[in-house]
């Protein structure tokens, strides 16, 4: 059991708010995420859980059996994370702070990556970025699961006409929005938000993960786990570095 009393409280059922303005952190896996866990759990090496906020996908490998590495934007997320890890699992657990794209690994570290939920937080550049690094932080063989908000969930679904007129267009990230606040209801505080988002499709992710030299396994749309939720609120995908 791992004690909920130390994450913040939060106004909507399912989510729990970041410290940092980027977003929520799920109270429970989608299944890309719930199939990291079961991937890592039955590995030797170690697992990387990057952008981890409180930690939902890091405890739950850690119940299965895995060494994981937690980096996450915000150190109060880890310090936070660093509490909730049970006695028995803290001799396979450690983290540090870090921000994508920038953030360094070496190669062939990790016998899988997470990143849920973190790609639409960054534009087109950093996440072709983003994912070839993750390439080259996999050992061979290893495999990455991305998860990314879609442009059918949020504020900015509004908009989900134009992406799809935009990507017909060939647009290569017909989602970004420059301008987030725009999208958020007069009663919100633009400061508590991000400045712009990008949210993509399961077509975007595989697009990326093959520029890279993944092997892409998976590619699809993700339910939502709040009850507005639709079946396409998430694009996942699993992707597989090849064998050297």
């Amino acid at each position: 059991m791992h004690d909920k009393d130390l994450l913040p409280e939060s106004p909507i059922a399912g989510l729990v708010p970041t410290m940092n303005n980027t977003g929520w952190m799920t109270e429970s896996l989608d299944e890309i995420s719930t199939a990291f866990t079961d991937f890592a759990g039955g590995r030797d090496d170690e697992v990387l859980d990057m952008g981890c906020a409180y930690g939902i996908a890091t405890l739950a490998a850690l119940d299965k059996g895995a060494r994981v590495f937690a980096c996450d934007i915000e150190p109060r997320h880890l310090e936070v994370l660093a509490r909730r890890v049970p006695v028995a699992a803290r001799d396979r657990y450690r983290s540090k702070p870090g921000a994508l794209p920038g953030v360094a690994f070496d190669t062939a570290s990790f016998g899988a990556i997470l990143a849920a939920r973190v790609l639409h937080f960054l534009d087109g550049d950093a996440v072709e970025q983003t994912v070839a690094k993750m390439h080259d932080w996999l050992k061979p063989g290893g495999c990455l699961f991305l998860v990314a908000d879609s442009p059918y969930t949020g504020p900015w679904k509004d908009q989900a006409d134009e992406y799809e007129r935009r990507k017909a267009a060939g647009e290569p990230w017909p989602g970004f929005v420059d301008d987030y606040a725009r999208y958020l209801p007069a009663t919100a505080d633009p400061a508590e938000h991000p400045t712009f988002i990008n949210p993509m499709d399961p077509d975007i992710l595989r697009r990326v993960c093959e520029a890279a030299g993944l092997e892409v396994l998976e590619a699809r749309f993700l339910a939502g786990s709040t009850r507005w939720s639709s079946d396409r609120d998430h694009a996942g995908v699993v992707a597989r570095r090849r064998d050297d």
